[in-house]
């Protein structure tokens, strides 16, 4: 099969679609695809894949053999003007295209901005999920509670398994951990932070700490600093800057339970790659991975309020004699469900069957 990728990247390492379109297009070559990425930002994406580029407008006639004729076409996002010209080139070729809204179509996301997602749906972006072959939706969630275009189907992200994993738990302490963006209404770090007040007693006879870590932009980090210190959790709760590669690998390793109580995601790279190193995780439901966290026992799930995480918090606590087998647990669930040859090769088989029909 012929799969152009189109999106708008950048090297960022907290960025979820920036990290798995790479992935996308190796894990498909390997497998014996011809893919190209063409970013229509220009920049040169790590890791290494075979990218187009861009020295003008898009022109499909113009792209290089084979990829002014591909088999399918897969837009990464939605919510991109790059993309509205795009589609109509590809509509009036009859070149079929997919869209992987990675979130953005669900009724929560589009409670964010609402009147001005209204306006632009109507007037610029209904016609452009219409006219796609169809939806990809990263999980279950998103498939339900997306209401665009004519057609969806789900195929998920997935992750890398590492060559380390977690091998030993504190004793006489417990470490958790949240890395990844500091935006606090979609992570859900303000409900953390205030389920993290209501359970201080139990926190401070378990010398319990919860370190957070991501990366300071427009604002959030110190939005951050304001919510420790609105609910009086500094003594256990410390911000820390952003922490990339193997320093990440070793903040990760050093910690006990990964924890992300977000309202709402497409597929949370952060939650699939801690359970991949075999960490127990604490998440909400709105992660979409809540369920399937606690049906394989890798850890525990929470529903998106405080007092639901607070008692969440204080199982995890409880039962830390649990965290051997929920680590091994959480290890075997990836390399089954969520390693990257598995997933790929999935979403290849739904655009096969998309195709022919």
């Amino acid at each position: 099969m012929i799969i152009l990728h189109i999106a708008l990247l950048k090297n960022d390492p907290f960025s979820g679609v920036c990290n798995v379109v790479p992935q996308y297009l190796q894990v498909q070559s390997r497998l014996g695809h011809t893919v190209a990425l063409y970013n229509c930002w220009g920049i040169e994406v790590e890791p290494h894949v075979n990218q187009i580029p861009n020295d003008g407008p898009f022109d499909i006639d113009k792209m290089p053999e084979p990829f002014n004729h591909p088999d399918l076409v897969v837009f990464q996002e939605c919510y991109r003007k790059e993309f509205l010209a795009i589609g109509k080139q590809l509509e009036h070729k009859g070149i079929p295209y997919v869209i992987v809204p990675h979130g953005e179509l669900r009724k929560e996301a589009q409670q964010t901005k609402h009147l001005k997602k209204v306006a632009a749906n109507i007037l610029l972006f209904n016609r452009f999920t219409d006219k796609a072959l169809a939806l990809q939706c990263l999980s279950q969630q998103e498939y339900d509670s997306t209401h665009f275009g004519r057609k969806k189907f789900i195929a998920t992200n997935g992750t890398a398994v590492p060559a380390n994993r977690k091998e030993n738990f504190n004793k006489d302490s417990m470490k958790m951990v949240f890395v990844g963006r500091l935006d606090a209404h979609v992570k859900g770090l303000d409900l953390l932070i205030e389920a993290v007040s209501k359970c201080m007693d139990v926190f401070k006879e378990n010398n319990v700490t919860l370190d957070i870590y991501g990366p300071d932009y427009a604002g959030r980090y110190a939005n951050v600093e304001r919510l420790i210190e609105t609910f009086k959790v500094g003594e256990v709760v410390t911000l820390h800057h952003e922490v990339t590669g193997e320093d990440k690998e070793k903040v990760l390793l050093a910690s006990d339970v990964f924890v992300q109580t977000s309202r709402h995601e497409g597929m949370p790279m952060g939650i699939l790659e801690a359970l991949a190193y075999g960490m127990p995780c604490l998440v909400t439901r709105g992660t979409n991975l809540g369920e399937k966290v606690s049906d394989n026992n890798c850890g525990w799930m929470a529903e998106n309020d405080a007092d639901s995480i607070a008692e969440c918090l204080r199982r995890v606590i409880a039962e830390r004699d649990s965290f051997e087998e929920r680590s091994s647990n959480a290890r075997n669930f990836i390399e089954e469900n969520f390693s990257w040859d598995v997933v790929i090769g999935d979403a290849l088989k739904q655009y096969s069957e998309l195709i022919s029909k």
